[in-house]
């Protein structure tokens, strides 16, 4: 075998493996949509700092996040001082990804994600929930919120309101709700 075959052989088994890699990746995007969630759309920097100002995060605060992305609300939250940052998310690559950022950044002993739905999260004792869900899911999530969470829990939703759920405070599109 020539050299130039090699390099079209070469080629070719990477564009096959890239492709691969693109239909799992992009594939497990879907997967949120059919647990009636929302597909991964990160905060931008802007927003997460606002979302943190507006939730006065202390330090006996333990916070999840509800479709956790790329993990950059929890690693915000604990570097805005939380006690402990939980995330969910159904994305496996994403799951991971959040995993190995906080393990990198020194935060695993506060931390957790799960790959699982945000309808499976266990709410008992959360004081702060981030948040940027898609329209269609705020209303049984306002249901889960309002019956799970402690009194005093705090809700941060980025863009989205509750239907049946008055924010106390609202800067923009970011709300606040407390229990």
């Amino acid at each position: 075998m020539d050299f130039i075959t090699f390099l079209f052989i070469l080629a070719g088994a990477l564009v096959i493996v890239l492709n691969i890699f693109a239909i799992i990746w992009f594939g497990g995007m879907l997967i949120p949509i059919f647990a009636f969630g929302g597909p991964y759309v990160p905060s931008s920097d802007e927003r997460v700092k606002r979302m943190l100002q507006i939730a006065h995060i202390t330090p006996n605060d333990i916070v999840i996040d509800l479709g956790s992305g790329d993990g950059k609300l929890l690693v915000a939250a604990l570097e805005a001082g939380a006690k402990r940052a939980i995330g969910y998310e159904i994305h496996p690559g994403l799951a991971k990804f959040s995993q190995t950022k906080l393990a990198r950044k020194g935060m695993r002993d506060r931390s957790r994600v799960f790959c699982k739905s945000m309808w499976k999260a266990d709410l008992s004792d959360v004081t702060l929930v981030l948040l940027y869900q898609i329209p269609y899911a705020m209303g049984k999530l306002g249901d889960k919120l309002l019956s799970e969470l402690p009194p005093g829990a705090r809700v941060v939703s980025n863009a989205f309101e509750f239907p049946n759920w008055k924010p106390t405070k609202s800067e923009g599109d970011v709300h606040v709700y407390i229990k």
